[in-house]
């Protein structure tokens, strides 16, 4: 008789546990998804050789120098709206300190630089400033994936210095990308 009362008593607990838990029960879950921030923008034309100049001649941005504008592409290769600022420094000729200083507008030993945004060839509308902090924005709010068409204007000083004869002098023409906000 004992067995059988341990017996019911144990069978009735074991239905109790499988009452407990449900059948059939879901664990819901959350599948999370997330993309890193790009910010990317490309150039098509990395070179501007201009070859020589006189004083105060004008060149632009395009495969012969005319005014005839051969745009550049400035494309945003990134996954999010980007604008894009443009900065310049001094031309510096190596192993020497007779350089050409940026400025709005051209004198001696100084030149000037204008970026061209817009779709009309001849309007230089953006004045391209000496690097940080003096970037200026030149694309403003250019979705992922699309492009924009740019070009410079480039005025050679209005007085060279003797010791300018025969010196190649670089300059380099920044474009950065920020989120827009």
């Amino acid at each position: 008789m004992k067995r059988r009362a341990l017996l019911s008593l144990v069978l009735a607990m074991a239905l109790l546990v499988v009452m407990a838990v449900p059948v059939g029960a879901a664990n819901p879950t959350v599948t999370i998804t997330v993309s890193a921030q790009v910010i990317s923008i490309t150039n098509s034309h990395p070179t501007w050789n201009i070859g020589l100049v006189t004083v105060s001649a004008v060149k632009y941005f395009s495969a012969d120098n005319s005014q005839d504008d051969d745009y550049a592409t400035i494309t945003n290769t990134g996954n999010v709206a980007v604008n894009v600022a443009i900065s310049c420094t001094d031309f510096v000729a190596a192993n020497t300190t007779f350089n050409w200083v940026l400025a709005a507008a051209a004198g001696d030993q100084i030149y000037s630089l204008y970026a061209n945004l817009a779709a009309t060839p001849t309007v230089y509308d953006v004045e391209v400033k000496k690097s940080t902090p003096n970037y200026v924005t030149a694309v403003g709010g250019l979705a992922a994936g699309n492009t924009n068409k740019w070009s410079m204007n480039f005025t050679a000083p209005s007085a060279f210095h003797a010791e300018d004869n025969g010196l190649d002098k670089t300059a380099t023409v920044t474009l950065a990308a920020s989120k827009v906000s």
